[in-house]
C-alpha cells in the first residue's frame, strides 16, 4: 500500500460526506411535486453516489481481493426501504429517511475501515523503508564487510600464493578473487555479529569467529576447499601453477611444525578427521532462536 491508496480512500470519504442533502426530496410530503431543479439535484446526487460505490468496489477488488470482510459489507449497502429483506415503496417519510441514513452510514463505515487498514499498512511500509534492516544497500555493505573479514582470515593463504608465485597476480587482485569466490560458492548468506548467529541455507546457525593467524584451522578447511578455489581462478582466466594447493598445504604444515613446542605435527587426514569450523557442516543449528531475538541482534549491529 502507498500514500496514494490512502489518499484515494480519503477522497472517497470526503466525496461521500459532501453529497447533497436530498432527504427532504426523497421523503417529501404527500402531494409535493418535484421541480426541475429538484429532479436535477436528485439525478446528480444518485450519479455521484453510484460513482463512489463503484470506486469503492474497485478498490476492494484490486487491493483486497477475496476479502469477504469488505465484500459483504459493500453488498449490504442499500438506500431503499425494506421489510423482511424485501424492497418496498412506502409513504412513511421516517422509514424512507431511516433507510437512506443507514445506507450512508454503512458506506462511510466501510470506507473508514479501509482507511484504517491502509493507514496501518502504509505506516508499516514506511517504517520498513526507514529501518536500515530493510535497506538493500545497507545489507550489501554489511555483506561486503563480512567478506572482507573472511579475506582477512585467509591472509596467510593469500600471502602464500604471492610469495610462492603460484599465480601471476598481486595481493589485492587475489583478495578480490577470494571474496568473489567465497560469496558465490560458500553459501554464506548473512552473519549478524562476530561469533554469533548466521543464516546459511535457510538455517539459523552459530558460526564461530576465526583468528587470521590460526593456520592449522585454515589449512584444515583449505584441504577441502582449495581445489575448488583454484578451479574458480582458472575459470576467471588466471594462470594457476600445477600443484598450487599442495604447495600451500605443505608450506603451511612446515610453518606449523616449526612453531610447535611438541615437535613435528601434521593435520589429521584420516577417516576421523575433525571438520573445520570454516565448514558449515560443523556449525550448531540454533533453530530455537526466535525471529525477534535475531532482529534484535541485527538492530544492535546496524546501530
Amino acid at each position: 500500500m502507498t500514500e496514494k491508496d490512502l489518499n484515494i480512500l480519503k477522497s472517497l470519504l470526503e466525496r461521500t460526506e459532501n453529497l447533497p442533502d436530498i432527504l427532504h426530496l426523497r421523503a417529501a410530503p404527500l402531494g409535493y411535486e418535484l421541480t426541475q431543479n429538484d429532479k436535477d439535484l436528485l439525478l446528480d446526487t444518485y450519479q455521484k453516489l453510484d460513482d463512489i460505490l463503484k470506486e469503492v468496489a474497485a478498490f476492494i477488488n484490486v487491493k483486497f481481493p477475496g476479502r469477504q470482510d469488505y465484500i459483504q459489507p459493500w453488498n449490504k449497502i442499500d438506500f431503499d426501504t425494506k421489510i423482511g429483506g424485501m424492497k418496498i415503496v412506502t409513504t412513511d417519510r421516517e422509514h424512507t429517511k431511516s433507510a437512506w441514513k443507514k445506507g450512508m452510514f454503512d458506506l462511510k463505515s466501510l470506507i473508514k475501515s479501509l482507511i484504517n487498514e491502509v493507514r496501518l499498512l502504509v505506516d508499516e511500509e514506511n517504517e520498513m523503508k526507514r529501518n536500515p534492516l530493510f535497506d538493500e544497500n545497507e545489507w550489501k555493505k554489511y555483506l561486503d564487510k563480512r567478506l572482507e573479514k573472511r579475506a582477512d582470515e585467509a591472509d596467510f593463504f593469500l600471502d602464500m600464493i604471492i610469495e610462492k608465485g603460484l599465480i601471476n597476480l598481486d595481493k589485492s587482485s587475489v583478495r578480490k578473487h577470494f571474496k568473489s569466490w567465497f560469496k558465490e560458492t560458500q553459501n554464506f548468506d548473512l552473519q549478524f555479529k562476530d561469533g554469533d548467529f548466521a543464516i546459511e541455507d535457510g538455517d539459523i546457525q552459530i558460526v564461530p569467529d576465526f583468528d587470521k593467524n590460526n593456520i592449522p584451522e585454515f589449512l584444515n578447511w583449505f584441504e577441502k576447499k582449495g581445489n575448488k578455489f583454484m578451479d574458480y581462478l582458472k575459470e576467471q582466466g588466471v594462470n594457476v601453477k600445477k600443484g598450487a594447493k599442495e604447495t600451500i598445504i605443505n608450506n603451511g604444515n612446515m610453518i606449523i611444525n616449526k612453531k610447535s613446542k611438541i615437535g613435528k605435527q601434521t593435520l589429521n587426514n584420516g577417516k576421523e578427521e575433525k571438520e573445520s569450523n570454516w565448514s558449515k557442516a560443523n556449525v550448531i543449528i540454533a533453530l530455537i532462536v526466535g525471529i525477534a531475538t535475531i532482529v534484535g541482534i541485527v538492530w544492535q549491529i546496524m546501530n
